[in-house]
């Protein structure tokens, strides 16, 4: 037995859920439910009937032609709905409450079980013929309505307008029991199908009735069109009726109503109005609910399935969050410094490092060598270059790591382009707005253009590198105290003996990834030129001390790479997403939020499932 209790306590919390729910998934592109048959159900159906259960809601369903309004004029007992045989007479519900001499407020009960609509108080039958595009549903209370019955006269479900297809859909989903109106013309209808096809699958009562019947030559029809509207929707109708077709009859709404026998016979007329109240109301109830509750819970077309689009969109907003906020990780060939520029900071270390009269006489030798030695030792450094590296000489090295530079800025935007392309192929229209609107058109070629305006604007060593450098320098040489040694005595003897003296280091060069190293130093050499009456050249020690320096010079010019490429991509997303994040993050953030965590462990009631 349904513990109402139960249900409507869980009712109510998912509810309450789902409000909340519904706010934070539009932020990672699902759309309100509201157009779903399970939200709809659940809006109207289950939370008003779960309020309060006294009253069975019994609507008079169709297609056009179908003379449902005479119909519903002859359940109430007076000509209420007006009576059209034009197709569409009908484009609005009518509700008939019962008389209460003012004990129950019926309006409040009526907003609650259509919500969509507007209420208004019927003053005419030609109200419900007017075509508008509000919902209007037309109420007064019914002379001959029983207690504990709402009757509703409703559009055809098949109508030229898809407007009235969405009233007729509302009005059954509130609905307990449909009248189901047939003709001979209207019974195998695809819409018409369709329209109680959906019904049942909620399990909603109904009563199946032909219309516009001829008892002589209809009847030995009526088995073969009952059976087909039964395979085509899954109908099981608690009962099944005809009306015969009388014109005199019909307007003085003296119709008979005739139930189809199981031997297939018509008894004598029965009373349509009492059918409807010797219904088993509690019966009926848990019948409907449990049906609206089904469809609820469908794992496939239910809030279930709902649940699963909001996971799948947040996933797709973390997998682009996480292609922007790991960007730096983005595997690009980034230039390492040009050896003539580590030299110089390298000599400036060292020279740091020698005594004052050093200092002085080296800082003489310097200016000196930078006025007439730079153009030689540039020609030099190109030739070491061309010879171990196949490299292009190149009047200006720092020109040359520029262009380098700015071609791994479009690899490196070209990539996250093209991941975010990828991704930009969905369904999702909030996510698909927000990856074109940050790589599309216009917006990726402003994207290029300001990622190198980011990349100008830093220099190509600054004070947190020389730190990194210093501190590199002065570990390795505190860990090679001979070699040091031997390099400062032959620069004291240098520096004494010769006017002028240029300390060079030659490299091989680098070819660095983002953050792999991908070609070895092949040697490394300190040399001390000197120019009076000869020249000589002083290597440092032997091959393993040239290999120590080498894998020194590796390990700056790998840091150097990481903190370039991290210090461009921290400006670059500073200056450019930042926003386009914060946004990724609420998107992203909704399958970790408490209200899905709670929505996805809701159940329906043991004792009502």
């Amino acid at each position: 037995m349904m513990e109402f209790s139960k249900l409507a306590q869980s009712v109510f919390e998912l509810d309450r859920l789902l409000d909340q729910l519904r706010l934070l998934a539009e932020s990672c592109g699902v759309p309100s439910p509201e157009h779903e048959n399970w939200y709809a159900l659940l809006k109207r159906k289950l939370i008003p009937q779960l309020s309060e259960k006294e009253f069975l809601i019994v609507a008079v369903t169709g297609g056009t032609n179908t003379g449902k309004s005479l119909i519903f004029n002859h359940l109430v007992g007076e000509s209420f709905s007006a009576v059209d045989h034009r197709a569409s007479g009908t484009k609005h519900p009518v509700c008939l409450v019962p008389k209460t001499a003012g004990t129950t407020s019926f309006e409040p009960i009526l907003s609650r079980h259509f919500e969509s609509f507007r209420l208004v108080s019927w003053s005419n039958a030609e109200q419900p013929l007017s075509v508008t595009e509000v919902h209007h549903l037309f109420w007064r209370e019914g002379q001959n309505v029983p207690n504990r019955l709402l009757l509703l006269d409703t559009p055809d479900v098949d109508s030229d307008h898809e407007i009235n297809w969405e009233r007729a859909r509302a009005v059954r989903h509130a609905a307990d029991v449909l009248i189901a109106v047939l003709t001979e013309q209207k019974y195998n209808d695809a819409a018409v199908r369709k329209f109680f096809r959906e019904a049942a699958e909620a399990d909603k009562p109904m009563i199946v009735l032909f219309n516009m019947f001829d008892l002589n030559s209809d009847a030995q029809h009526l088995p073969r069109w009952l059976e087909q509207f039964r395979e085509e929707t899954g109908t099981k109708p608690l009962t099944v009726l005809v009306a015969p077709y009388n014109k005199e009859q019909a307007e003085r709404l003296e119709l008979p109503f005739y139930e189809l026998q199981q031997d297939g016979s018509f008894g004598e007329p029965v009373n349509l109005e009492k059918i409807l109240t010797e219904l088993h109301f509690d019966a009926i109830k848990s019948q409907t609910l449990l049906g609206a509750l089904k469809i609820l819970d469908d794992p496939s077309t239910g809030v279930r399935s709902y649940f699963d689009t909001v996971q799948k969109s947040s996933e797709r907003f973390a997998e682009a969050l996480n292609i922007l906020e790991n960007a730096s990780e983005t595997e690009v060939n980034w230039p390492g410094l040009p050896v003539t520029v580590l030299a110089e900071e390298i000599r400036t270390w060292w020279n740091l490092g020698r005594p004052g009269w050093s200092q002085n006489i080296n800082k003489v030798y310097r200016s000196v060598g930078n006025t007439i030695l730079r153009p030689v030792l540039r020609k030099i450094t190109g030739c070491i270059s061309s010879y171990c590296l196949g490299m292009k000489d190149c009047s200006d090295p720092l020109e040359e790591f520029y262009n380098k530079e700015h071609q791994a800025v479009i690899e490196f935007i070209s990539r996250i382009i093209a991941r975010l392309e990828k991704i930009s192929e969905t369904d999702n229209p909030v996510l698909r707005r927000e990856i074109l609107e940050l790589i599309g058109g216009e917006h990726r070629a402003a994207l290029f253009g300001r990622a190198h305006a980011v990349l100008s604007s830093l220099e190509p060593v600054d004070n947190e590198f020389r730190e990194t450098l210093h501190h590199h320098l002065t570990e390795w040489s505190q860990k090679n105290p001979k070699i040091v040694g031997w390099i400062r005595s032959l620069d004291y003897i240098a520096t004494a003996a010769r006017p002028v003296i240029t300390l060079t280091f030659a490299a091989s060069g680098f070819a660095l990834g983002a953050h792999v190293v991908s070609q070895m130093i092949s040697d490394v050499a300190i040399a001390g030129g000197v120019t009076a009456g000869g020249e000589a050249i002083l290597f440092a020690g032997s091959e393993n001390a040239q290999r120590n320096i080498a894998k020194l010079f590796r390990k700056i010019q790998e840091d150097y790479v990481l903190a370039r490429s991290k210090r461009f991509y921290a400006e670059f997303h500073k200056e450019l997403w930042r926003d386009v994040l914060d946004r990724f993050r609420t998107g992203a953030g909704v399958t970790e939020s408490e209200i899905f965590r709670q929505c996805r462990n809701w159940t329906v009631p043991e004792s009502v499932s």
